[in-house]
């Protein structure tokens, strides 16, 4: 019998298959769900390669870094590779941010100081919202 033909004589559409056959149908489709976390939600982050391509942004922008592919101290702060991406943490006076500002995609459990002299948040990505944050405090810090 053809599977598509349904119980009640007819064929059956798209719909009446479910969600098990549409996946099946777009397994291929859908492999690219992988790279921002998988299907079920889950996500793992590599915090070293965040933490080097930060390290090398900071030193591009002029900031003098030490430290090794775990952990780098700066001038005004330091930050860690970790499983849920690269803490950083920066520090300054009258830093160049709002609350708003770590609490944008690719950052979790960010933390501005109330007098912003202090910000803390974990960099879950490297894209140009990461590189825009980190460049105006490297800014502030240099030309501020």
């Amino acid at each position: 019998m053809d599977p598509s033909y349904g119980q009640g004589g007819g064929f059956l559409t798209d719909d009446d298959r479910g969600l098990d056959h549409l996946m099946e149908q777009n397994e291929a489709e859908l492999s690219f769900l992988s790279a921002y976390g998988g299907i079920d939600g889950k996500s793992e982050v590599d915090g070293s390669k965040i933490l080097a391509a930060l390290k090398r942004f900071l030193q591009a922008g002029g900031l003098a870094c030490e430290g090794d592919d775990t952990s780098i101290t700066f001038a005004c702060g330091e930050a860690s590779a970790s499983s849920v991406g690269c803490e950083f943490v920066f520090n300054g006076d009258d830093l160049p941010l709002v609350q708003s500002d770590v609490i944008a995609a690719g950052f979790d459990n960010g933390v501005l100081a109330s007098d912003r002299s202090r910000v803390s948040v974990h960099l879950c990505d490297w894209s140009t919202e990461q590189r825009r944050f980190v460049e105006r405090l490297v800014e502030h810090h240099l030309h501020g």
